[in-house]
This record gives C-alpha cells, structure tokens and sequence, in this order.
C-alpha cells in the first residue's frame, strides 16, 4: 500500500522543460521498490545541457528511479532511498537514480519468471522510443548507462559523446529501423497458462505501424531472436497490404493475474482517442489441456458502485485470431458475438442479458475482475470540465473469449 493517510501525499514532482517524452511508468519491482521510469524532458535530441538531460545523472530526467514508499528520508522527503541504489555514494549524482541513459520508456513490465524453473523472474524489460532511426527494448539493470543521447538503438547518435571512452553504455537486446515501425510500445514476457508455445516469449508491438513482434531468447548466442505475429484474417494474414481486422495504433500491453496478456489499441494516433479495443493473445496452435488452467482471481475491493457496461456496435461482428509461431501459420480461431444495444456484462462467459426483460438476471461485473483495473490504469485523465460544460465520456471496446464486445464508459 502506498500508505494509509486518508488524502493524497504527493511523492515526488518534476518539471518537464517541454510538453513531449512523459512516458512516466510506475511499476513495483520484485523486491517492493518503486520502479519510476522519466523521459529525457522532451523537444528532440535530448539539446539540455553539454551532455543532455539523460547523461547527468545530477538530473532525474531521462532515468530509472528507484524508491522505497514504506519510509523516509532524513532530509524530509515522504520517500526512502533503497541504500543498494548504484548512486547513494557518488556526490555527482542524485540517489534515487537506479540507470540513466534513456529516452522515453513507453512501458515497461517485471517478468514473472519460468513458472516452473523461475529463470527470468524479476527481469524488467522496457521499450525505449528513438529519435529518428531507431526503436529499441531494454532489460533494465542496476546503475545500466543505456546510451542515449550518445546512441540511439545500436547505432550512433551524438557522434562526440558516442566515441567517449567512458560511455560504458549497455545495449540495447532488440532495435529495429523505422522501415518497421516508428514508435516502440513495451509489453511482456508471455508466463501464462493457456498458450504454452507463447512461455518466455517477449511480446511487444509498434505504435505507428501496427506491428506485433515476439522476441525469443536464444542462451547460446546470447541473442533474442524476433518472429512477427499477425493477427486478423487468414487473408489479411496471406496480404499484409490488406486491411486488418483489429486497430492498428498500439497504444499499451497488460497482463492479468495468470500471466495472460491484453494489448490496447485504438483506430487513429491518439492515446486521447475516444475509443479502442482490447484485445486477449490465444494461440490456436497448441491450447493447455482442459481443466489445467484453474486460477482463482484475488477479490478487488471497490469503493464505487458496479459500472455499467454498454456496446457501441449494434451489429454481429466476428474477428479472426491467426498467430503466427516460429514463422509457422496456425489454425485459425474464430470469435463471435452478435451484439445489441443496452447490454450488460455478466459472470457467465457470452452470456447477456437485456435490461428491462421481465426476470432477467441482476447484471453482474465481469468474471476477470483485475481485467476492468486493467483498464482503469491505462485510460488517460482528461482534463475536469468547465462549469456549464458537458464531460465527453472515455470508451473502451473489449474483445475477449471471456465476454462479448462491450464498451466502458467512464
């Protein structure tokens, strides 16, 4: 818990020189720290100072930060300073810094582990967006240079600061070019159940061209391997020059309590759009025996009254699941739920029911219940409306095996 006062504390603030690179992910880290990911401060080339922003480690400004919620610190601060953090004795240096050198970490996330060897576990992998050439993944140490504005992916960038002797950096596990995609978005290692082909696997996407990749560690060669992942039709799938059947700007990844991952995306360049879709990964090609997956979900405590849930489609939609593994097509796996207005959701798997109906069910929340602060966490504030004014909702289409096509309005 970040602490049991009754109003807010603020933490920790920063002031951003320009409006761009607020990535800002939190996350907790296996041994209870908080794990604040800060862009560079924004504009383009990282131009703040001699080194830029994410070279000063006097700065916390284009870092991993590192801290301990449950304490204080003796200079008054509502935060403890883990006393392993790489910096605490460098007087050059601000102790909250765990590892510098990066750009804008657009999400970032804790691998669970092997579920059964726990190799892995603890790992924490981020996408890091480039400038102009380059998106890459990182695996994030303790005290880890990641390069930039020196370089950007592996290549470099500032050509005076790259052949510094003592740069150090640490790089990258993946880049690509922006022939592939423009703006990385970090998702997770794959430690569910349900696909066992997936285990291990680091999935992630691009936001700007739509890409859904997978990297495979290869221990040999000490080298991730990337494979490509299409989802839509088997058409879409055959032409990729044609039309997918799901949103293209990925704007997020998540995971639910038993290791499945979710991707967000929505149908324009926006986190502010109106609306987007969730979507679950399924691997048709090899699905977990009948009865293996039994995960009890952690009840979530709610302070507020059930949301309900309302479809924007009125029409029978279908979409097609087709994942590509090891450059191997899969079978197909088809989804599809006819769909009618004033709908709510309920714990039985596509099952609804219309409000009004004599005896119907009393509409309840759905059966995931981490799968609605899944979303929560991912929706963007926006801005409280002026007095007169009307406050335009936030909705979500869900798309998942668990339950039809649904919209969440906030």
């Amino acid at each position: 818990m970040l602490g049991a006062a009754k109003a807010l504390e603020s933490l920790l603030e920063l002031e951003e020189p320009a409006a761009n690179h607020n990535g800002g992910q939190l996350l907790f880290g296996l041994d209870g720290c908080l794990y604040l990911f800060i862009g560079d401060g924004g504009k383009a080339g990282d131009p703040f100072g001699k080194f830029g922003n994410a070279q000063n480690k006097s700065t916390l400004l284009g870092k991993v930060l590192r801290i301990d919620v449950n304490g204080k610190s003796p200079d008054g601060k509502p935060y403890r300073i883990p006393p392993d953090n790489p910096f605490v004795s460098d007087p050059k240096a601000l102790p909250e810094v765990y590892a510098y050198g990066v750009r804008n970490m657009w999400r970032c996330a804790v691998d669970r582990g092997d579920p059964v060897t726990h190799k892995g576990r603890g790992r924490i992998f981020c996408g890091d967006v480039g400038q102009n050439r380059f998106e890459e993944v990182d695996i994030i140490v303790k005290g880890g240079n990641y390069g930039w504005r020196a370089k950007e992916g592996f290549e470099c960038y500032d050509i005076k600061l790259c052949y510094n002797s003592s740069l150090d950096d640490i790089l990258p596990i993946f880049a690509y070019g922006h022939s592939v995609g423009k703006s990385v978005t970090g998702g997770y290692v794959y430690r569910g159940c349900e696909s066992p082909n997936l285990n291990g696997l680091y999935i992630f996407g691009d936001f700007m061209s739509g890409r859904l990749m997978a990297l495979q560690e290869d221990e040999r060669e000490n080298k991730w391997k990337k494979q490509d992942i299409c989802i839509g039709s088997t058409k879409a799938c055959a032409f990729p020059g044609l039309i997918s059947s799901y949103n293209k700007f990925i704007i997020s990844f998540a995971e639910d309590e038993a290791g499945e991952l979710y991707f967000m995306a929505t149908s324009y360049p926006s986190a502010y759009a109106p609306h987007g879709s969730i979507y679950k990964f399924v691997d048709p090609a090899r699905r977990a025996p009948p009865g293996k997956c039994k995960h009890k979900p952690i009840p979530v405590k709610t302070k507020s009254k059930r949301i309900p849930f309302a479809p924007l489609a009125s029409k029978s939609l279908g979409f097609h699941f087709i994942v590509w593994h090891n450059c191997i097509q899969s079978q197909r796996l088809t989804f599809e739920h006819s769909l009618k207005p004033k709908y709510y959701a309920t714990t039985a798997p596509r099952v609804i029911h219309e409000l009004g109906k004599t005896g119907a069910p009393t509409p309840k929340l759905l059966q995931v219940p981490n799968l609605v602060d899944m979303l929560m966490s991912h929706l963007i504030p926006q801005k409280t409306p002026r007095e007169g004014e009307r406050r335009r909702s936030t909705s979500l289409i869900i798309f998942s095996p668990l339950v039809s096509a649904l919209t969440f309005n906030v």
